[in-house]
């Protein structure tokens, strides 16, 4: 058996690379769309200010989208190093949503190069379409990755080989239309929306609040306000649908953010961990070559509760001979502990009315056309409370699913790597440093951004030769 503390390591170094990515990526994503839309009506309006505008905030989002790589990469490079037995059982269905990832992150970066430094060398036209791209790469990297993160709520498609005791894709569509993964997909993406245009709000309000840059900040603000307020509303309508889908897959999840008794769900999760002990046993009989018909067929009809039987595997390495006392430890393990997923949906649903509010009033304030210090300060003290929402929602989608890597196949114990506490203690603590040292440079970077302002942050020493 693996020790505590090596699981409890591991999982605190996923965690670790999971913040860092949940910070950028929602931010780069909706400013991805924003960059996208500011690019398209600089070249159908002919408006050069748009064109200063989509460059001011694209040098914002290079910056968060450098961190978006790093975590990505490192973050993948932790299934292979930390969650090596993981790895081995999932690594059949997860190459294709991770190839779909990467290959977004990469034509993004790709684009990013061209949309940085080729204002003075492309058409209009041209650089609209790399804005485009950049786009079209961030959403296409975000869904691959949340078709993985989906289907390890909701595993479909896929099927266990006894011999090797990893699952084999059987389906790639069911994979890729997996309900589950669709419906994480469609909610975090509206958040990314959010955290984006709340970002945009906070900077504008400030500079409106200096009176600094009010060409930009005035026109930013609008369109940050517009996309807030219909991201925002669309996010709490889905949101909802989603939380209740996912509970007609995961009861724990659902009853611990309603606050409702778990005693029937232990009651059948009881039952779940006896039955998996039988299939563990065939599983044994299988994997010594005996291929009769009746233990075949026994097999399949217990399989579906392997996971549970595997549950027992943190107290007792032998399963099927577990004592009572070890039975109740693993039916006490396989629900999340519900204080945490109640109070975290209800911190997540706080933030987003507030944010609800503010959109609101941007709204009004902007079609009246009245000018209020008090909202653009509001504007910017609300700057952390998307991320506060974004980062609520994740907690709630990812720890409600515990104690299961896969759900009610795999669990956690089952997935780490076998690695030392000290070489585990101490690439921690590089990680920390590492990312703490990322994420200073990142504020330092965007403050100086802010600080110069549109036109002395990205100059424009000639127009480009495209615009009359």
């Amino acid at each position: 058996m693996i020790s505590e503390t090596v699981v409890e390591l591991s999982r605190a170094q996923f965690a670790l690379h999971a913040v860092q990515y949940f910070l950028f990526v929602p931010l780069t994503l909706g400013l991805s769309l924003l960059l996208a839309a500011m690019d398209s009506w600089f070249v159908f309006s002919g408006q050069s200010v748009y064109q200063r505008i989509t460059q001011f905030w694209g040098k914002l989002f290079a910056i968060g989208f450098g961190l978006n790589m790093a975590s990505s990469l490192v973050m993948a490079s932790q299934f292979g190093s930390h969650w090596s037995y993981f790895a081995h059982y999932v690594g059949d269905v997860f190459a294709l949503p991770l190839l779909l990832g990467f290959a977004g992150l990469f034509i993004a970066a790709n684009g990013l190069g061209w949309f940085l430094f080729g204002w003075q060398r492309l058409g209009k036209g041209t650089h609209l379409a790399v804005t485009w791209l950049i786009a079209i790469g961030c959403h296409l990297s975000f869904f691959g990755f949340l078709i993985a993160s989906g289907w390890m709520q909701n595993p479909v498609g896929a099927e266990l080989n006894t011999q090797t005791l990893r699952l084999e894709l059987l389906d790639v569509s069911l994979v890729l239309s997996n309900p589950l993964a669709w419906a994480k997909f469609v909610h975090s993406l509206l958040a990314g929306y959010v955290v984006a245009a709340g970002f945009v709000l906070a900077i504008s309000a400030y500079y409106l609040l200096k009176q600094r840059e009010t060409e930009l900040a005035q026109r930013s603000y609008r369109m940050a306000a517009a996309l807030g307020l219909a991201s925002v509303i669309a996010t709490m309508a889905i949101g909802d649908a989603s939380v209740y889908g996912a509970g007609a897959m995961q009861h724990n999840k659902l009853a611990a953010i309603n606050g409702l008794p778990n005693a029937a769900i232990l009651a059948q999760n009881r039952q779940r961990i006896g039955n998996g002990i039988k299939a563990y046993a065939l599983l044994q009989e299988l994997r010594d070559d005996k291929k009769e018909p009746e233990l075949l067929a026994a097999f399949a009809a217990a399989k579906v509760d392997l996971g549970y039987g595997l549950l027992l595997k943190r107290w007792r390495e032998s399963v099927t001979d577990a004592s009572p006392a070890q039975i109740e430890q693993a039916v006490s393990a396989s629900v999340p502990a519900s204080g945490r997923l109640y109070w975290g949906y209800r911190l997540m649903i706080a933030a987003g009315a507030l944010l609800a509010l503010l959109f609101v009033a941007a709204n009004a304030v902007n079609i009246v056309g009245w000018q209020h210090a008090w909202l653009f300060k509001a504007s910017v003290y609300a700057l952390p409370l998307p991320w506060l929402a974004s980062a609520s929602g994740w907690f709630i989608s990812e720890f409600g699913r515990q104690p299961w890597l896969v759900a009610d196949m795999l669990p956690i114990w089952q997935g780490v790597s076998t690695l030392a506490v000290a070489d585990l203690a101490v690439s921690l603590a590089a990680y920390g440093l590492t990312y703490a040292g990322l994420l200073a440079l990142a504020v330092m970077l965007t403050l100086k951004f802010i600080g110069q302002g549109c036109a002395t942050a990205l100059p424009i020493n000639q127009e480009p030769s495209y615009v009359a």
